[in-house]
């Protein structure tokens, strides 16, 4: 199960996604990531089955029974405290999943520049998903002046990151 924003979207252009479910053999792997949607935020467009934040959408993902659950994204909330947030998400995504494995990616950028935000953003993620026993993935910011949405270079560094840290 992978939820995200635009960056995790199966209609990214050459979307980390596959590369990772390839490498570490993935199948099938059901993908609610939508643009728009964090931690805080609902989906921009809310023409998809699960209109909801990351914690909203916890029931759609024990539904499918997954063994591993990706996060990855925080962008889309801005320059807001995600503490509360992030750690009740976790947390009660670990209560319902309690023998899954649970995996948060830092969020990233494809603006000119990184907000200082996503640096407070990416330690407060990394706290609440190492507290119920989750692994967190810093892939850096490899899409930074990308424009509107990451590159095949950046996709690319954030699927080679990610397979690295799970292999």
């Amino acid at each position: 199960m992978v939820l995200g924003d635009t960056h995790s979207a199966s209609d990214t252009p050459g979307i980390w996604l596959t590369s990772v479910q390839s490498e570490l053999g993935w199948a099938p792997v059901t993908n609610l990531s939508t643009p728009g949607r964090g931690y805080l935020k609902k989906p921009a467009s809310c023409e998809i089955a699960v209109c909801a934040n990351f914690e909203g959408t916890i029931p759609a993902i024990v539904a499918a029974t997954p063994d591993v659950v990706v996060t990855f994204g925080g962008a889309a909330d801005g320059d807001r405290d995600l503490s509360d947030a992030a750690r009740e998400y976790y947390a009660a995504l670990r209560e319902a999943l309690p023998d899954a494995e649970i995996i948060a990616i830092s969020p990233v950028t494809s603006e000119d520049e990184a907000a200082y935000w996503l640096t407070m953003h990416k330690r407060t993620i990394r706290t609440a998903v190492e507290a119920v026993d989750g692994t967190f993935i810093d892939v850096g910011q490899p899409g930074v002046g990308d424009g509107e949405y990451l590159s095949a270079a950046a996709q690319a560094e954030i699927a080679a990151t990610v397979i690295k840290e799970l292999s």
